[in-house]
């Protein structure tokens, strides 16, 4: 009992920690959570759900609104590319932790803004 209490409030900490991570100017980066747990894993049909999910928070959270400049676009296009490669990065840490037998806590990703 005392050590599910103290998963359960690892991944709370760390999933509420990923709300509000700083980026590299000190603001506050946009973050979306992916879940995953509805999602066969096993199957090629679930892994491509899973990435399109990705694909889809890291369009939100680099939706910097109201581009006029292609400086605007440029950045939210760089921003896109480096949110869905951390998120295939997280997709290919969680695969490979359960290839190998491990039984996960979370069952969610973070997607940032980059």
């Amino acid at each position: 009992m005392f050590i599910r209490s103290g998963i359960f409030a690892a991944a709370l900490m760390l999933g509420a920690a990923a709300w509000a991570l700083p980026n590299q100017s000190g603001a506050t980066a946009a973050s979306e959570r992916v879940t995953y747990d509805d999602l066969d894993l096993e199957s090629q049909s679930g892994d491509a759900a899973l990435l399109r999910r990705i694909r889809a928070a890291a369009n939100r959270v680099c939706d910097f609104g109201g581009m006029q400049t292609m400086e605007d676009f440029s950045k939210s296009g760089r921003c896109y590319r480096a949110a869905v490669s951390d998120g295939q990065r997280q997709m290919k840490q969680l695969m490979a932790a359960r290839s190998l037998g491990h039984v996960l806590a979370a069952s969610t990703l973070i997607v940032r803004a980059k």
